[in-house]
This record gives structure tokens, C-alpha cells and sequence, in this order.
């Protein structure tokens, strides 16, 4: 029996030209493509070392969580570099990103990349866990900044997950009632994001990080009523 595939694809012109895809998940197994340090525009990021390797491993993730995980699942790294005297700086951004959860890797120098500005090229396999939950990091677990961003993204995940199944829940309900306002959470949700974003702009906060502890309460909220109707059933 043929394995349906799922494609994630980045925009990057060379997409089109070469016929590939970002990414691209068969069963549990993840494989993603070498991927460039490249910003929106196709633009070479930086000449820096470490900022060009950060940026690969940044659109590495991105596409990961489009399939619903994250670098947690990944298993295998290659680098290409085109001077492998920068090792340290490629390898500085590859242990910080990874953190607690290294994968096998090879970093291996080339000859040249497909644009003369590039000095890394990263591609990477992974495997989706078959149980989310065994592969959340504990808080006691998190040793370094890496590992803790890693949670919070893992629990954001778990977070959009919940709050979309509560929206199925909610609009399957609405077929036995006549109103249906209730099917508008996700807006109400977005609208309190907003108004959060708002303050904390308006108070000297970083937006961002008054979005993730509010992601965190929500989830906290979520497990509370999860747990209560468990415990009635």
C-alpha cells in the first residue's frame, strides 16, 4: 500500500526551479531538504558563520512544526560547509539549537553552494514521535535556553492542538442548538492576543513573551477541564 505524503514547502525560489519541496513526511519518517540561510526574499542572511547556520536551522524548525513537531524529532544533521575553518561557529549554532536533544550529524566542507554567499547548507531526518506526550521535556529536564525554548514551543503546539479540537467539539455541538455565537472562540481568542499585545507594547513588554505566558495559562486552563471531564466519564 502506498504511504500518502505530506509536503511542506518554504517559498524559496529554488523550489520551483528544481522541483523539490521543503519537507516532505511519509509514515513517521520526516525528511527535510538542504536548507540555505536564506531570509523571505531569498537573501543570503548574513556573512557571519553562526548566523548563516542558526538561520538554516531556524527554517529547518519552521517546516517541522507546520507538520506538527518540532526539532525534537529530528535524528540526523548534515552540514556543507564551504570553509570548515568556521567549525566552530557552525557548530556553536548546531548545539545551542539542539540543546539536551542532539541528533547524529556529519558536517562535511564543499566546494561551493549554489549562491557564492552561503558558507552552510543543513538538511536533516526525523522521526514523528507516535506518543507527543512521552517526548514533552519536563521543566526539571531543561538544562540551558535551548531546552527551554524547545518546552515552550512543544507546549504552544500541544496548545493550538487543544484549543482546535475544542473548536471541532464546539461546532459539532452547534448542530443541536440554534445558536451559533459559540462557534466564534478562535476569534474571541485572537481578539484577547491582541488586546495582551496591546498592553504589554503600551507597558515597556516584550509582546512575544506576554503571548507565551498567556499560551501557558490557557494550557494550564485546558488541562484543568481535560483532567475534569476524565474524571466524570
Amino acid at each position: 500500500m502506498k504511504l500518502p505524503a505530506q509536503r511542506v514547502r518554504s517559498g524559496a525560489p529554488w523550489e520551483a526551479q528544481v522541483g523539490y519541496c521543503r519537507a516532505i513526511r511519509v509514515g513517521n519518517q520526516i525528511y527535510l531538504s538542504g536548507t540555505a540561510p536564506v531570509d523571505a526574499q531569498g537573501q543570503v542572511v548574513s556573512t557571519d558563520g553562526y548566523a548563516q547556520a542558526k538561520r538554516c536551522l531556524e527554517i529547518i524548525q519552521t517546516a517541522l512544526q507546520e507538520l506538527k513537531t518540532d526539532t525534537h524529532a529530528i535524528v540526523r544533521t548534515r552540514m556543507f560547509v564551504t570553509d570548515i575553518s568556521q567549525w566552530e561557529a557552525f557548530a556553536q549554532a548546531h548545539q545551542e539549537f539542539f540543546g539536551a536533544h542532539p541528533p547524529a550529524t556529519t558536517m562535511v566542507q564543499v566546494s561551493a553552494l549554489i549562491d557564492p554567499a552561503m558558507l552552510i547548507e543543513i538538511e536533516a531526518d526525523a522521526i514523528f514521535p507516535e506518543d507527543r506526550s512521552a517526548s514533552m521535556v519536563t521543566a526539571q529536564a531543561c538544562q540551558n535556553m535551548a531546552d527551554i525554548r524547545a518546552a515552550i514551543d512543544q507546549l504552544d503546539a500541544q496548545v493550538i492542538k487543544l484549543l482546535g479540537q475544542r473548536f471541532e467539539y464546539v461546532k459539532a455541538a452547534t448542530q443541536f442548538k440554534s445558536n451559533a455565537q459559540s462557534v466564534r472562540a478562535p476569534e474571541r481568542l485572537q481578539a484577547m492576543m491582541q488586546q495582551r499585545r496591546q498592553w504589554a507594547e503600551a507597558v515597556g513588554l516584550d509582546p512575544d513573551v506576554i503571548e507565551k505566558l498567556y499560551r501557558d495559562l490557557v494550557q494550564y486552563f485546558i488541562e484543568l477541564e481535560l483532567a475534569d471531564w476524565h474524571s466524570s466519564q
